[in-house]
Parts: C-alpha cells; sequence; structure tokens
C-alpha cells in the first residue's frame, strides 16, 4: 500500500500521525451504523489519507542531508591499531579458554562498540550476534546478561532499516525481561512502551492487512502495561495514561485498516459457506463488527485517561482539558459530530474558568488539527522518514464541523506530476479535522496549508 507523509503547516508545525484509506466513508454511510449514530446531513467521501509524526524541519532536513549515521567513516592509525588490538586479544582469548569462553563476550562487545561508532553497522552486528551466543551458552537462554547485547543490536538494526531483525530483537528483549523481571513485574513497563510504538511504526511502515498483526501486537502489549500497574491496586495511576493512549491509537489504526480491506478475510478466514451472497454478508458484519470493537475500546481508553487526570487533582487542568480534547477527536473520528462538539465545548469551558490565557487554550483550539491528533514519543532511531521525498503543499479551507473545502495546489515536486496532486486533493478532501473555535464555538478557518509527502 502507498505510504505518505503529511506536515500540517499552519502558524506552528503541527505533528501528525496516520489514518487508512475508506475509514472515513465506511463508517458514515449508513445512519444505522453502530458507530455513526447522530444526525448530520453532510456526506464524506470514501477516501481516508496516512500521515506520520515526524516534524516538518525533520523531514526538510532530509531533503537535503544523506543519513550520516549510514556512512563509515575514516579509521585513523590510532583506531586500527585498537581495532588490531581487539582482534588479537580475542584470537588469544580463543586459544586459551576456547570460542565459549566467558571473557570473549566483554571483548567481542567492545569491538562492537568500535564498529557502531564508525557507522560499520552489519559489521557490529555480526560481533554482537557472536557476543550474544556466546553469553547464551555460559547464561543460559533466559540470562540477563543478553539484555545490554540485544539493545545494541536494535540500535544498529534501525540504523540498518532492518526491520525483520528489529522485530525479532525486540521480542527476544521481552521475552528474556519478563522472564528475569517477573510476568507482571513493572520494570517491564518502559520496554512494553517502547515496543508498543515500534509496532505502530512498523505498520506505519508498511500499512496492508499482513501488517495488522504488528497492531493486534501493539494492543496485546498495551494491554498488558494496563494490566501490569492495576495489579498494583491503583486504577488512577498515572502511568497508565500513555498505556490508554496507546490503545486507543492501535485500535484506531485497527479500525482504519479493516474499513480500507477489500477483503476481510486477509485478517480472518475460514468462511464454509459456499454462497457467495451470505459470504458478502458475513464479511460486512465481521467488518462492523471489528470498528464496533475498536471504537468502544478507544472511546473506553479516552474516558479512563479523563478519569485518572480527574482523580488526580495534582495533575495540570490543562492536560485533563487536552484529554477531553482527544476524546471529542475520537467522536469526531467516529462520525459522532454531536458528542465530538461536546467533548469540546466542555474542554473549552475547563480552560476557561481555571483561568487560561487565550493563548493556551489557542494551543488546542486555535487552528485545525488534522486527526487523530494524539501521539506517543518516537525515539531518534525508530524515526522512519524518508529522504528527499517527492510532495505536493496544498491550500484549503476547513469548516466548523472539520471538512475541509477549496482545495488549491500551491506548488509541487515535481512539478507536472498530476497524478500526486490529484492523490493529494482527494484525501485532504476526505480527512477529519478538529475545527478551530473561538469564544467558545467552532468557525471556518482558511487558508490553511498542508505538506503532502510521497514516498513511493
Amino acid at each position: 500500500m502507498t505510504k505518505f507523509y503529511y506536515h500540517f503547516i499552519v502558524s506552528l508545525t503541527v505533528i501528525l500521525l496516520p489514518m487508512h484509506a475508506s475509514f472515513a466513508g465506511q463508517v458514515e454511510q449508513q445512519d444505522s451504523s453502530p458507530v455513526s449514530d447522530e444526525t448530520d446531513q453532510e456526506v464524506t467521501q470514501n477516501e481516508a489519507i496516512e500521515t506520520a509524526d515526524d516534524a516538518v524541519d525533520a523531514i526538510d532536513a532530509a531533503d537535503e542531508v544523506i543519513d550520516s549515521d549510514l556512512i563509515p567513516l575514516p579509521v585513523s592509525s590510532e583506531m586500527q591499531l585498537t581495532l588490531d588490538y581487539y582482534h588479537e586479544l580475542i584470537e588469544q582469548l580463543e586459544i586459551s579458554g576456547g570460542v565459549y569462553d566467558n571473557q570473549l563476550s566483554e571483548v567481542l562487545s567492545g569491538l562492537g562498540n568500535i564498529y557502531q561508532s564508525l557507522n560499520r553497522h552489519s559489521d557490529a552486528i555480526e560481533i554482537f550476534k557472536r557476543a550474544l551466543h556466546i553469553t547464551r551458552v555460559n547464561e543460559g537462554l533466559h540470562g540477563i546478561g543478553q539484555l545490554a547485547l540485544l539493545e545494541k543490536l536494535i540500535e544498529s538494526n534501525s540504523k540498518l532499516k532492518d526491520w525483520a531483525e528489529l522485530k525479532n530483537n525486540y521480542h527476544n528483549l521481552y521475552w528474556i525481561s519478563k522472564r528475569h523481571y517477573g510476568d507482571n513485574s513493572p520494570k517491564l513497563l518502559p520496554i512494553i512502551d517502547r515496543i508498543g510504538r515500534w509496532y505502530l511504526k512498523a505498520f506505519e511502515l508498511d500499512p496492508d492487512s499482513a501488517s495488522l498483526s504488528h497492531l493486534l501486537n501493539a494492543e496485546d502489549l498495551y494491554n498488558k502495561s494496563v494490566e501490569i500497574v492495576e495489579t498494583e491496586g491503583d486504577n488512577n495511576d498515572m502511568r497508565l495514561i500513555n498505556s490508554l493512549y496507546g490503545i486507543a491509537l492501535t485500535n484506531y489504526q485497527i479500525a482504519a485498516q479493516v474499513s480500507s480491506s477489500e477483503d476481510l478475510r486477509d485478517i480472518r478466514s475460514g468462511f464454509r459457506d459456499s454462497n457467495r451472497a451470505r459470504r458478502a454478508l458475513q464479511l460486512e458484519q465481521m467488518r462492523a463488527d471489528f470498528m464496533l470493537r475498536s471504537y468502544i475500546k478507544g472511546r473506553d481508553a479516552m474516558q479512563k485517561i479523563i478519569d485518572i487526570h480527574a482523580n488526580n487533582p495534582n495533575l495540570p487542568v490543562d492536560m485533563q482539558a487536552m484529554a477531553m480534547t482527544h476524546l471529542g477527536d475520537w467522536f469526531l473520528l467516529f462520525n459522532k459530530r454531536n458528542s465530538a462538539a461536546e467533548a469540546y465545548k466542555k474542554a473549552y469551558a475547563l480552560l476557561e474558568q481555571d483561568g487560561f490565557e487565550q493563548q493556551k487554550i489557542d494551543s488546542l483550539f486555535g487552528k485545525p488539527r488534522t486527526l487523530p491528533a494524539i501521539r506517543l514519543p518516537v525515539h531518534k532511531e525508530e524515526d522512519l522518514a524518508p529522504e528527499n521525498p517527492p510532495y505536493v503543499l496544498a491550500s484549503f479551507d476547513v469548516s466548523p464541523t472539520g471538512k475541509a473545502s477549496n482545495i488549491q495546489i500551491v506548488e509541487s515536486k515535481p512539478e507536472d506530476n498530476v497524478s500526486y496532486q490529484r492523490r493529494a486533493k482527494k484525501s485532504i478532501a476526505a480527512t477529519k479535522f478538529r475545527p478551530r473555535y473561538e469564544n467558545g464555538e467552532p468557525v471556518t478557518t482558511t487558508g490553511v496549508s498542508l505538506r503532502y509527502v510521497f514516498t513511493d
């Protein structure tokens, strides 16, 4: 599936997250849909957009700068002497203690670090793998000494964009950590968070039917992190917030993926009925069930976040307002405009009542936002931004209900690629926006800019 990156340029940079084809139209086609039960006569086109959470300045820099982490650095004479020393030491240890001498793992790790510092990541991976094997032989299959080596492998896998190996090493990192710390140890939380975010990024990289497993894996991990925290007996623990946002994000992506899939047998197979019409009804019912499930899970996660803020008076009020705003975004994504407007007004009123300046209120409502606007932190090494991509810069208006209109192409690269321009206009017309608010009411915004970047 084609992969797009968007950059929303109003007065400040807005970092965006992914959406996928057909989602908007799928949920909104019928008033009887279980997730589209509010009255609204506007029609959404049967298209949607994908976006990514990379900052505009990072993408602009990538247009002109080759990834320096992949260019091997020159080896000075002093560095060559160090490399020679390490290789000689390894040879001596092999002679004196055998190829599985426990000291070899530490020496190999040092050599791998040098190769990483020289951006020779393939060489580093070969060395770290050997060190990992020796550690496993000496410490057992789940020896904790493997964790540091797996972290090093993950670093080089990320630089080389070797996603299959990266997934495998993350899996091993989590498995060994569980065996060492215990299945419900709070020490697993940062590891779960990292791997969950990576699964979301892996789906962005290749959002096809086969990659639905990335989303299901991410959802399982975030559910596990909620279970770990709640096991300690506090359902209002602030550590739950990030995991709940992760649950919402994965369920939005699941709904978008199911909505856009032409053949749901890629998601669940095994239909025995040979009647084509009946089988088609079964598939559409499955589609509706998946989307309703995702809607409810995301809604409940968002509401739980609001409850945690309400029950933790030490948390900033503006963060509670942001959580309410995100709930409104969730309703709007699933075409519940009345519920969305109610949530937005509550958030706006909360900020006003607590005496926040208009500038703070405008940070949430001062300009349209492409949805979903929630996001999780992304590690630098997991940045999947393309290098030198073609793009289309468009200008358009956003209505009080969050619809784009009057879409105009401002510039594009290459200039004469009509196909890119057409696709950008269709996707902008199909996306949903959180509208701009003035004095607590949604208003029209003109001259909104969107930079639409292709990677295909």
